[in-house]
């Protein structure tokens, strides 16, 4: 009897702690639901964006430098002038540089006159090369092979001296010995004398003629012939020596449009119409090449913004979408823009692949100017009459992606899973699983995976 008391004892203990336990659980239930983020499913207009930052840029800028070193001579402009397409900006000491101008126009001239001789040389000028060759060949081939006719001239006219000076030989051996001389017998010994000189030189003039030059006399008549030929083939020209004067004279053109280059660098004009914001040179300074531009020129009629936008949205981007733009420097002033350009190709920093979107700044009376800070916020869709919710109140599932929110029922709280459609940084749209009105919930410290 008593074992059955001790049993029943203990099934009542058993029975109270079980209802304290559940008496608490219900009150900490009931405290966590009132102490929770609650709203209610309405219905409402649904705008996607996306958000991005850069800065105001001109619809065109342009860094004007010398590129060629000189002194500055004159700076015609401030900074905050507006210019036309074509006006004088800057220039530099020009003097050495047009002189050089002049020596490659010279030096063109020169190469003109020698390619015109290579390719079409004159009339006469060949046919002296002609006629000088022919004579130095003339001249090579008397020292090689005597001409048969001028051995027998120069035999014939040793053989006349020799006869002239055995007939003046005659009359001198007649003379020479009488007792006393006188002015007859001095011009006859004269005679005799030259006679006998002109018979000598007429014998080795007929020595020459029939022996041939020496080896040294060929060897400058040989000379003499290549000089010549040389000469002639200069004028004629053969390949080799055309290809070499047209390359010579590309070459004058070239040092030329160098030299031409040189001098239009040393004078700085606006490329198009527009307003300088920066002049870094003053009038008697080196001309110093580097990252420094001498002067920056911008068109600041119109602005674009350069933004970067992830690869997960650039496929919501079309050409032409609306954009609301926030200016840092402008708080609280209505800008907007459009879609103007989207890049083709990726670009990659530290692993992040991103797209450059350009963005087409409307015109405005703001007092927007270049290199401001901006936030953009492009818009990719909008749904009138949505049923929208925060996506804090949203759940997703780590394994499945499904999406689940808490729905209050009363003193109830119900587990129901949704399928969501468009959204934006704050709000979803649903499209299964809810009403509008109900009421949902978010239990303190409950895990949340979509972000709000």
């Amino acid at each position: 009897m008593r074992r059955w008391m001790w049993v029943a004892l203990a099934v009542a203990i058993v029975a109270i702690v079980a209802i304290l336990i559940v008496r608490q659980q219900n009150e900490a239930v009931s405290t966590t639901v009132n102490d929770a983020d609650t709203v209610t499913v309405q219905r409402k207009q649904l705008v996607a964006s996306i958000s991005a930052s850069g800065s105001v840029s001109p619809v065109a800028q342009v860094l004007l430098n010398f590129n060629t070193p000189g002194t500055v001579q004159e700076v015609m402009v401030v900074e905050g002038q507006s210019v036309k397409k074509g006006d004088v900006l800057a220039r530099l000491d020009s003097l050495e540089l047009e002189l050089a101008v002049r020596q490659a126009e010279q030096a063109l001239i020169v190469q003109q006159s020698a390619y015109s001789q290579t390719v079409a040389p004159r009339t006469q000028d060949v046919d002296a090369a002609r006629a000088a060759l022919v004579s130095a060949q003339a001249g090579l081939g008397a020292l090689i092979r005597p001409d048969p006719l001028q051995v027998a001239i120069a035999r014939h006219q040793a053989d006349v001296a020799n006869e002239t000076r055995y007939q003046v030989q005659l009359q001198w051996d007649k003379v020479k010995d009488a007792p006393v001389g006188g002015t007859g017998r001095d011009l006859l010994q004269s005679q005799y004398a030259q006679a006998v000189l002109q018979a000598e030189i007429a014998e080795l003039q007929y020595q020459i003629v029939a022996r041939g030059g020496t080896d040294a006399q060929t060897a400058g008549a040989r000379a003499q012939v290549a000089q010549a030929q040389a000469s002639l083939d200069r004028l004629l020209g053969d390949e080799r020596t055309r290809q070499l004067a047209e390359a010579q004279l590309r070459q004058a053109e070239l040092n030329l449009e160098l030299a031409k280059t040189r001098l239009d660098r040393s004078t700085l004009v606006a490329p198009f119409d527009g307003t300088v914001s920066e002049v870094n040179v003053v009038a008697g300074q080196a001309a110093a090449g580097g990252l420094q531009p001498a002067i920056v020129l911008a068109d600041l009629t119109s602005f674009h913004i350069d933004v970067g936008v992830d690869e997960i949205d650039v496929g919501r981007l079309t050409e032409g979408q609306a954009v609301q733009l926030s200016v840092d420097a402008l708080p609280g002033v209505p800008v907007t823009g459009v879609v103007d350009r989207i890049a083709p190709t990726a670009r990659e920093n530290a692993g992040v692949v991103s797209y450059s979107v350009t963005i087409a700044v409307d015109p405005t009376d703001a007092p927007l100017r270049a290199g401001m800070s901006a936030i953009v916020e492009i818009t990719t869709d909008v749904r009138e009459s949505a049923l929208v919710i925060p996506n804090r109140f949203i759940r997703i599932d780590r394994n499945t992606g499904r999406a689940y929110v808490e729905v209050k029922r009363g003193d109830q709280v119900e587990e129901v899973e949704i399928i969501t459609g468009l959204r934006n940084d704050s709000e979803s749209e649903v499209l299964q699983g809810l009403n509008e009105g109900d009421e949902l919930i978010v239990l303190p410290n409950s895990p949340q995976f979509f972000g709000g």
